[in-house]
């Protein structure tokens, strides 16, 4: 199938934004996603996907520990500074205030995801991450949506 086409047809189907994080040598690491999902509640576990050439799977293989940060519908410009591939990672976390948490969480988010990496495994451009939910929480909120190349928001 024909790249464009496919990006297209699957740009059909709404996405929430994450930003998914780790520490790695007392260093934070991050990547705005929405390639993640649930895959099982017993036990929980959830994957997420992140290019095959980026630096930053040295840091999740390292760590082995990650955090999904569910962001709301006013954390547009915190998507688009993990996205940017010109910010380093020290200017991508300049921009944001964390949690106090065994992972970088994101503060003013819908909700989180921390946990253990169970398996990765390289599949086409990417390698898909599996892990395994430690612990977690949410609040009220609209999430940040992704559809059709571009932000979107309930209502």
């Amino acid at each position: 199938m024909n790249t464009n086409d496919f990006r297209t047809i699957c740009g059909q189907f709404t996405t929430g934004i994450t930003v998914i994080t780790t520490s790695y040598n007392e260093q934070p690491y991050g990547f705005t996603a929405n390639s993640f999902a649930s895959v099982s509640l017993e036990p929980p576990i959830v994957l997420f996907c992140l290019k095959t050439e980026s630096e930053t799977n040295k840091a999740f293989q390292g760590s082995k520990r990650f955090a999904i940060n569910i962001l709301s519908d006013k954390q547009e410009a915190v998507s688009n500074t993990f996205a940017s591939s010109k910010n380093s990672q020290e200017v991508r976390f300049e921009q944001v205030e964390l949690l106090s948490n065994s992972a970088p969480v994101i503060k003013g988010g819908l909700g989180y995801l921390v946990g253990d990496i169970i398996k990765y495994e390289e599949v086409g451009d990417h390698i898909v991450y599996y892990g395994q939910v430690t612990e977690g929480q949410h609040v009220e909120g609209n999430p940040l949506l992704y559809a059709k190349g571009g932000y979107q928001r309930l209502g």
